[in-house]
């Protein structure tokens, strides 16, 4: 057959295909392999295949839902289980997968109604995914726990370790890393969890190393792919961090991750005019503050269209009023349309930072001069190349250090830092050092610190709520400073699951 008619087949005719010459039998075992190898596309095929003969076969119908799960359809997995329920299927596996269905439909008081008190390695996964929906993280901890202690198996692995990354707990990730490891060594799940684990440790090569495993044993899934693009931007290799991106977008045209990296990297290697084709009929369409926005207003300011920039960066501002970039790429704008004194009252507070880097100095400086402002010659004399060398190499040793969870590192850097001047954001780094190396009561007199300087950020709001609340102490605080800073930035996953945990913790 020529390989362009078979690619222009509808699906039918593939499904035909798909099962041409081969019983239901083979049909089924191959639908096994393709599953346990975590080819769930290929499985649903030979499923639907082998059904097409054999439409009340309980195991392929069994199999046919868990798959519809395993791809993240729950009205395809609700209508496999309909016809496994009428085929004379029952027992706690079809709870198990209604539970399943009802978490993907964001109902988790259902799903925990229909697992009742399953005590299978999945039933606790499920129950710990539920907990964590609805913000008991301690519950949520627990119950992974018990799952863990029956043996464990490949999900509750991977789910309990990408839960414990988001939560910093990288110790215990490094446990239930190699336990997934031993469980599956080869699987999915284990390569992405290592690769994330060395990213969260700071060691780039091995986290390099592990994507790059995942990707070519898994060559159509997306998450790797893009993991290790990032990788690759990190060390320098922007054409091949693109070049990845464009694999993904094959493969999953219409993710917004792949979107949005794929402009990043166009931004990177400076192709402005591209940028601005392609985003320009979208303009109304993009979410102020979203990285495609600031991407295509700083394409806008490099061709030579400030005013439109302007507005753009200054909705971003307006919606992350603490994002450092917005505020250096709407001072810039400003300058580029002649307003010194806007540009100067958005730069001045950022350049005064301790951790300014070069590019902020700079134009802070030149809106400093074109204003006639005498903070100008201090400005110019921090861009020394030999003092902002020192610096930054200062700078960067703070950052390695916090990548790392090198908290007495961390502390001593940014102890070192606060000698220079009252900067909220040296505050807030060595308010996390503190609080991770036990000393609560600095941790939280530090954070207020940084509040007090700068009562509408929410980094430094989260970092006095996260102080008391990781100290147990004083957790009606907490809870209101947390409030605070999930009403500044509502989209931040870490601020929400801090704050839920607070909520919890108050009652």
């Amino acid at each position: 057959m020529n390989p362009s008619i078979r690619l222009a087949l509808p699906l039918a005719a593939l499904l035909a295909l798909a099962g041409c010459g081969k019983s239901p039998e083979q049909l089924l075992a191959s639908a096994r392999e393709a599953f346990a190898a975590e080819n769930y596309q290929q499985a649903r095929l030979d499923l639907a295949s082998a059904l097409k003969d054999r439409p009340e076969d309980r195991e392929m119908l069994a199999l046919l839902a868990e798959t519809h799960l395993r791809l993240g359809d729950p009205d395809a997995a609700e209508g496999a289980l309909e016809r496994l329920e009428r085929a004379g299927g029952k027992g706690a596996g079809i709870a198990r997968m209604k539970a399943e269905v009802a978490l993907l439909r964001q109902d988790p008081k259902a799903a925990l109604a229909l697992l009742g008190d399953d005590t299978s390695p999945d039933g606790w996964r499920l129950r710990a995914e539920c907990q964590l929906a609805l913000g008991d993280d301690e519950a949520a901890r627990a119950a992974f726990e018990q799952g863990m202690a029956t043996g464990g198996e490949i999900r509750i692995a991977a789910s309990y370790g990408r839960y414990l990354l988001q939560d910093g707990d990288l110790v215990r990730a490094a446990f239930v890393l190699a336990r997934l490891q031993a469980l599956a060594p080869r699987s999915y799940e284990a390569l992405v969890m290592a690769g994330d684990l060395a990213d969260a440790q700071g060691r780039e090569d091995a986290a390099t190393a592990a994507y790059r495993k995942a990707v070519d044993a898994f060559p159509d899934r997306v998450a790797p792919m893009l993991a290790l693009a990032n990788q690759y931007d990190a060390a320098g290799k922007v054409d091949e961090a693109a070049e990845l991106v464009e694999r993904a977008g094959r493969i999953a045209p219409d993710d917004p991750e792949v979107d949005e990296l794929r402009f990043q990297f166009l931004s990177e290697k400076g192709e402005w005019e591209k940028i601005r084709l392609a985003l320009q009929g979208r303009e109304s369409s993009l979410e102020p503050g979203s990285a495609l926005s600031m991407t295509y207003g700083e394409a806008l300011l490099r061709l030579n269209h400030p005013e439109q920039a302007r507005v753009i960066f200054r909705r971003a501002v307006l919606v992350l009023p603490g994002n450092p970039y917005s505020r250096m790429m709407l001072g810039e704008a400003q300058l580029a349309t002649g307003d010194a004194q806007g540009a100067w009252a958005t730069l001045a507070p950022l350049a005064a930072g301790t951790l300014a880097r070069p590019e902020v100095l700079e134009r802070a400086a030149q809106a400093a001069r074109a204003l006639g402002a005498p903070e100008a010659l201090d400005l110019q004399a921090r861009l020394d190349p030999a003092r902002i060398k020192a610096t930054m190499a200062l700078v960067d040793r703070g950052e390695a250090a916090l990548a790392g969870q090198d908290w007495k590192a961390a502390s001593a850097v940014y102890q070192e830092l606060l000698g220079r001047g009252q900067d909220p954001e040296v505050l807030k780094r060595l308010a996390l050092a503190k609080s991770q190396l036990g000393d609560a009561a600095t941790a939280i007199a530090l954070a207020d610190r940084a509040v007090a300087l700068d009562r509408d950020n929410a980094d430094y709001l989260y970092m006095a709520g996260l102080a008391r609340l990781d100290a147990g102490r004083d957790l009606a605080e907490a809870r209101r400073l947390l409030e605070a800073a999930a009403t500044v930035d509502p989209r931040n996953r870490a601020i929400a699951r801090a704050l839920r945990k607070a909520k919890a913790a108050v009652g």
